[in-house]
């Protein structure tokens, strides 16, 4: 199964979540953002706003300093077998709201927030995804 995770910008939910993800489920998950645009490719070690996403992550034992950010698209709605959507809905674009592979999940941006803040978000991920994983992957 083919799992693509989305936020708004690629810096924070959809990161940690792709990254929880594959540690969770031993499956590689990829991760885009719906506004990227001319950002695409640089890395999250390059954004100062993802120094505590890549902190979070260190603490849980995944590396995502060189994780680069990626630019949605309609082929990767063709392309994945199932799209969890963490992004604002202004942010979404019409193709992705048709599609029937995706999952949407309310989960806070946590842009500009304290540690406490993140630990919370990243709290969510993680129930969510050890709940998709115990629905979708793992055979009952």
């Amino acid at each position: 199964m083919k799992i693509l995770f989305v936020c708004r910008g690629n810096v924070g939910r959809s990161q940690m979540a792709a990254a929880l993800f594959n540690k969770y489920s031993g499956i590689k998950a990829f991760s885009v953002g719906t506004k990227i645009f001319e950002k695409e490719g640089q890395k999250l070690k390059e954004i100062p706003l993802a120094e505590p996403v890549i902190r979070f992550m260190e603490e849980e034992g995944i590396g995502i300093a060189e994780n680069a950010r990626t630019q949605l698209t309609p082929e990767m709605v063709i392309e994945f077998d199932k799209i969890i959507v963490m992004a604002e809905f202004e942010t979404i674009p019409e193709y992705l709201f048709k599609s029937n592979k995706a999952e949407f999940w309310d989960i806070k941006d946590p842009k500009g927030i304290d540690d406490k803040g993140y630990k919370k978000i990243i709290s969510q991920i993680k129930s969510k995804i050890k709940l998709f994983i115990k629905e979708n992957i793992q055979s009952p």
